[in-house]
């Protein structure tokens, strides 16, 4: 019995290995985290120089055409694609980040134990790791953070260069006249614009009635959801109870004796 009690004991790693093996794995999680956050940075940094690079050419001359507008337009829903993609595996990377800080990290530092339910979805997440993100959450988070002044302006330009120049129009069967591009006809053009923009506000209101996903400066949600009216000023608001330290129980005084 006591051999066998003694390779158990060998069995089991020490406390200073596990901590090490956690620290190099919370290293590891925030390397692909924030190599994914920066592939944020850059398909949004192409997405504004687009944006400049179109207004500066469309606006040069009275000549220019609005098929640039149309051009990057196109080319920044590209880039919301890509980006969207990318966000989904950035909130992978970083929901492992979240849940290292919460259930291990934060624990050691108040001198608690370990919170079992987040490392038993960290175990999940580790062993059959799959996107919880949605596409249209992501476009929608994506447009709520970046893309929604982007392609507002570029709607506005579009319009503001069929209708001013060379002239404003006499009336709307002109303004059709001038949108169009080729041979597809200008109310073609104009109605998947304003599909395009309907669509896109809806996807961009939605984003502040639901909970956000989640990110650096938010942990898992363990609160109520933010009331209606506070999503207009704090969108993504989770409000918890302040934990209170816990007491430490007072030896009785049989224990004393």
């Amino acid at each position: 019995m006591a051999g066998t009690e003694r390779n158990k004991s060998d069995l089991m790693e020490p406390p200073w290995l596990s901590q090490q093996a956690m620290a190099q794995l919370f290293r590891g999680e925030i390397s692909r985290s924030d190599t994914w956050r920066t592939r944020l940075d850059t398909t949004t940094n192409w997405a504004l120089t687009t944006t400049a690079a179109v207004i500066s050419f469309g606006f040069a001359t009275p000549q220019s055409s609005h098929v640039t507008f149309l051009v990057g337009i196109w080319m920044v829903l590209s880039f919301l694609l890509i980006e969207a993609r990318r966000y989904r595996y950035y909130d992978l990377w970083n929901r492992r980040v979240r849940l290292l800080e919460d259930g291990w990290w934060a624990p050691m530092l108040r001198r608690e134990p370990v919170d079992p339910d987040a490392m038993r979805e960290l175990a999940v997440e580790m062993s059959r790791p799959q996107l919880q993100l949605s596409l249209f959450s992501a476009i929608s988070t994506r447009l709520n953070r970046a893309y929604g002044p982007i392609l507002m302006v570029l709607m506005a330009t579009w319009f503001v260069k069929v209708y001013s120049h060379p002239k404003p129009p006499k009336d709307f069967d002109e303004f059709l006249e001038r949108a169009h591009v080729a041979w597809v006809p200008g109310g073609l053009i104009t109605g998947l614009l304003v599909f395009l923009t309907l669509g896109a506000t809806y996807l961009f209101v939605a984003s502040f009635f639901v909970r956000a996903p989640m990110g650096e400066l938010r942990t898992r949600p363990r609160g109520r959801r933010a009331a209606l009216w506070e999503s207009f000023y704090r969108p993504y608001a989770i409000h918890t109870r302040r934990q209170q330290p816990r007491r430490r129980p007072r030896p009785s005084a049989s224990a004393e004796h």
